[in-house]
């Protein structure tokens, strides 16, 4: 029977399609290891050395507005396609508008540095919408292949494989943009960056063959077809989910707002190279995926809540060791880094509990009101904080009478106070059993 056709599988046959999942995820998180935001970042401080505040915040944020399109994605999938076509055409096109970003927005290929950036800005939101439609497709069939009791074990296992490829490719690509800037210093520094990106589109590409060998099962969305228009309003009149919701944006704005001077102090101040970032990030990911598998067990065990308000408090904690970072003492900055490994809870967690509280029948319009609505909170917030930085990086503030703060470090406290008493809010979620049908 072919993949395309939905079909009631066997143990051994959803076995088989998890492993095509894992397999998915590695060699996709090799493409978005080698394409990282980081990478784009100093792509962008290439094409206008003014690159500040405003223009980090809108090459994060940009992406997450476009995002909240993705509110139409329960409506699209049936329409267009079925959820499995639908997935492979949105990540199939997102990699190709990827490959052109680079050439596109190539220093003195259009008329001016500010005509190079928002070209950057538009390819790099479209490709993320795609990915991000595509996304919400890919989920909902993942959701079809893993029982909700060993489903923890099954996101924590794939997330294995994707930080390891992440990790993998962001080391490989550190060190060839670092060894290019070294043996061809008469080059442009932006074909450095430009290179790994344009390998790692053709890994995304080469990660849907995976997804093409991968059944459908016949549950939930994929014998449902669209989701009506009630269905699409649902996640908004369901008070458990909403409380999920609630948390997502409550972390999500102040995980933005403190985005555009984490990204340019390390850079400006403490002076680290994009392979020193790189490499931090892949010790990060490292970490991560040591610790991925067990935190799906844990999960399925006590419950996701309790995993994520250690993982919250322990995550949180990261702005901390910003604040302590100076450019005498640098090496507080790896410490983020390190509590940043716990970011693997929220990573298993966040997604299993959100397709635990979505009915099974019709969970699109769930996983899409998720995303779609948190991204808009964290795009925001990290626009806010682009425009915060911009207005006053020179400023000096005195909370507590004679303690002088800049505004790095003004943020920083900032940004570790609100995360953790995210993990407050996380009180109110109700996790319960699972839902399993749709709202009636």
């Amino acid at each position: 029977m072919s993949a395309d056709t939905p079909t009631r599988l066997t143990i051994s046959a959803r076995h088989r399609a998890r492993h095509w999942a894992y397999w998915n995820g590695a060699v996709w998180a090799i493409g978005n290891g080698l394409a990282s935001s980081t990478l784009v970042i100093y792509l962008a401080l290439e094409l206008d050395a003014r690159c500040a505040g405003l223009g980090i915040s809108l090459i994060v944020a940009a992406p997450r507005i476009a995002g909240l399109l993705r509110l139409a994605a329960p409506a699209l999938i049936g329409r267009l396609a079925d959820r499995r076509r639908f997935c492979l055409g949105a990540y199939l096109l997102g990699s190709l508008v990827l490959f052109g970003l680079p050439l596109a927005a190539a220093p003195g290929r259009l008329p001016s540095a500010g005509a190079s950036m928002a070209a950057l800005i538009a390819l790099w939101c479209l490709y993320h919408l795609l990915q991000y439609l595509g996304t919400i497709a890919l989920w909902s069939w993942l959701a079809d292949l893993a029982p909700l009791e060993v489903r923890g074990r099954f996101i924590g296992r794939r997330e294995r494989w994707m930080v390891g490829g992440q990790a993998v490719a962001m080391l490989a690509g550190g060190l060839f943009t670092w060894g290019w800037h070294q043996n061809h210093p008469e080059s442009a520094r932006w074909i450095g960056y430009a290179i790994p990106a344009m390998v790692g589109v053709g890994f995304m590409i080469g990660s849907l063959l995976p997804l093409a060998l991968m059944p459908t099962a016949a549950t939930g969305q994929s014998v449902r077809g669209r989701a009506t228009l009630r269905e699409m309003l649902a996640p908004f009149d369901d008070p458990r989910f909403l409380r999920l919701l609630a948390f997502g944006c409550w972390f999500s704005f102040f995980n933005g707002v403190t985005q555009a001077a984490q990204y340019i102090y390390p850079a400006r101040v403490l002076a680290f190279s994009l392979f020193a970032i790189l490499a931090f990030r892949t010790m990060m990911r490292v970490g991560q995926l040591a610790v991925s598998p067990w935190v799906g067990r844990v999960a399925d065990r006590l419950g996701n809540r309790p995993v994520m308000m250690v993982s919250l408090a322990l995550v949180a904690s990261g702005p901390l060791f910003l604040f302590l970072s100076t450019p005498r003492q640098p090496w507080w900055f790896v410490g983020a880094w390190i509590v940043w490994i716990a970011y693997a809870g929220l990573n298993v967690c966040l997604p299993n509990l959100m397709l635990k509280l979505s009915p099974g029948d019709s969970n699109t319009p769930y996983i899409a009101a998720y995303f779609a609505v948190t991204g808009l909170f964290y795009a925001l917030s990290t626009i806010v904080g682009g425009i915060l930085l911009d207005l006053f990086h020179n400023a000096t503030f005195n909370p507590l009478g004679n303690w002088h703060l800049d505004f790095y470090q003004f943020s920083f406290l900032f940004g570790w106070i609100t995360r953790s008493l995210g993990v407050l809010v996380l009180l109110v979620v109700i996790e319960g059993p699972a839902r399993r049908t749709a709202r009636s």
